[in-house]
């Protein structure tokens, strides 16, 4: 994962020693292991507003109905027999 622009961030010394042993763990440098996290936490915050939409559309009956009849008629979709050739 290589880098065309860097910046500097401010973080507490802690933070700092914590992430270079990290990094020294893996075997990489410091600044992969951040784009790995930050590309980790921006892939579970996503999913977590995808959790969160499902819990809401199965919260309402008619919502849930109208997205289980759409979803079979998709599927149904995709159970098409292939043309003989």
């Amino acid at each position: 994962m290589a880098a065309t622009d860097t910046t500097t961030i401010r973080v507490p010394i802690e933070t700092r020693d914590r992430l270079n042993a990290l990094a020294a763990r893996r075997g990489e440098p410091a600044g992969e292991v951040v784009a790995k996290l930050v590309s980790a936490a921006d892939e579970d915050a996503m999913l977590a507003e995808v959790a969160a939409g499902f819990e809401k559309l199965a919260a309402d009956p008619k919502t849930l109905a109208a997205y289980r009849a759409e979803s079979e008629e998709i599927e149904s979709g995709f159970e098409a027999s292939t043309p003989e050739w």
